[in-house]
């Protein structure tokens, strides 16, 4: 909308920003409501010039005609016209057809496909295509083919479960708000289903990160057939930089082999080598970090750098931090399965971290996004991300 130069904009403003005070009684033609409640006035225009593109404009308000000029009431009308105009034009570029790419057609391999109407499913319609080679019709699979429920009731699942939220009140949750009745077990099997594709998808980029990186452990209890209380530990290494999470593992102890299982997958997730990893004083540290990054060529041979105390800087309070988001979902388990069900619920939180979880620390961006990982989630992160992951 223009800029307003004068009082009488304003006013006009004003009036079109209270309800029902134009009222159109042809396409030229206009009342409306005075503001101070005391019937209306007719506003009308006229086309001039020989094409007929312009207009004069007229009221029966006092105003227009003791000084001919337009009125607060012709201003109104002619910024409810061009708000009319924005909104259509956002509209029609809103349903305008998306330009789609599709490959090959699924049956015989052709790339000679085009759009052939739109199927009608329970949570909407869908662009279906056909092969002009064989004539095979069909949708693209975007991650929720054959799925019984809505795209968005399933990544409100998965998003309500890593926020700490427990099985049985997800279940609750969508009886509640969305008249869908399933049992608890239901949104496990989507969190397997899908957490199982993302870690495929996210382990083919490298994260471009810090040279400063933080690991530390914690514990997690395992339900064991003949062991009443069993805990094992999760193992974390994070990059100070980007926040972003570089390793999560599950082990059943903390010997030197397996402080060394983060450490290999932290080097596998990005091409840098650190100048300093930052850990407590766990034993297991020293041999690890030498056996996996120790160099003698390297400007820093050795990079562990292990704390003196929790207080003196460097410290370890933005991995502890990420052991805090991690007991927000533990705390409402009573316990894993298993121990590949431990590792499962490690690669979900990594891409929950990294990649859905916007970080404050990082002025509220994801640590993929601080990573620079060329992934564009936007809106629904988890859909996006799932699409994204099955087109891949």
């Amino acid at each position: 909308m223009k800029q307003l130069q004068n009082p009488r904009q304003l006013r006009g403003l004003e009036i079109l920003s209270e309800p029902d005070t134009i009222r159109a009684v042809s396409n030229n033609e206009w009342l409306v409501r005075s503001q101070n409640g005391n019937g209306e006035y007719a506003v009308s225009r006229a086309r001039v010039g020989h094409r007929g593109y312009k207009f004069t404009w007229s009221c029966t308000c006092p105003d227009y005609k003791y000084r001919n000029t337009d009125c607060k009431h012709i201003y109104a009308v002619q910024f409810s016209l061009e708000l009319k105009k924005d909104i259509e034009q956002q509209s029609a570029r809103q349903t305008a057809p998306q330009t789609v790419t599709v490959a090959l057609c699924p049956a015989c391999g052709s790339g000679q496909v085009i759009r052939r109407g739109v199927r009608k499913t329970s949570y909407g319609e869908a662009q279906r295509f056909g092969c002009k080679d064989c004539g095979h019709r069909f949708t693209l699979d975007t991650g929720f083919k054959n799925m019984k429920h809505d795209p968005k009731v399933i990544t409100l699942a998965l998003d309500l479960y890593f926020k700490g939220v427990s099985l049985r009140k997800i279940a609750d949750h969508l009886k509640q708000f969305h008249e869908i009745d399933v049992v608890q077990t239901t949104p496990m099997r989507w969190i397997k289903k899908y957490l199982k594709l993302l870690a495929q998808y996210v382990e083919r980029h490298k994260a471009e990160v810090g040279k400063i990186w933080h690991s530390d452990e914690m514990t997690m209890f395992i339900k064991k057939n003949g062991e009443k209380k069993y805990y094992e530990w999760i193992w974390n290494v994070m990059d100070a930089k980007t926040r972003y999470l570089l390793a999560c593992q599950v082990t059943e102890s903390r010997f030197v082999e397996d402080a060394q299982k983060p450490l290999q997958q932290a080097k596998a997730a990005t091409n840098t080598r650190p100048y300093a990893i930052v850990t407590d004083g766990l034993r297991a540290y020293p041999q690890a970090i030498k056996n996996e990054f120790y160099d003698p060529e390297a400007l820093v041979v050795n990079p562990h750098l292990r704390l003196k105390d929790f207080e003196t800087k460097p410290n370890n309070n933005i991995v502890e931090r990420l052991n805090g988001t991690f007991r927000e979902r533990t705390k409402v388990m009573r316990s894993l399965p298993d121990q590949i069900s431990a590792n499962e619920f490690c690669a979900g939180m990594q891409v929950y971290y990294n990649y859905i979880r916007p970080h404050q620390g990082i002025e509220g961006l994801t640590p993929a996004q601080m990573a620079n990982i060329p992934i564009n989630l936007s809106g629904n992160r988890w859909m996006t991300m799932i699409e994204l992951a099955t087109k891949s």
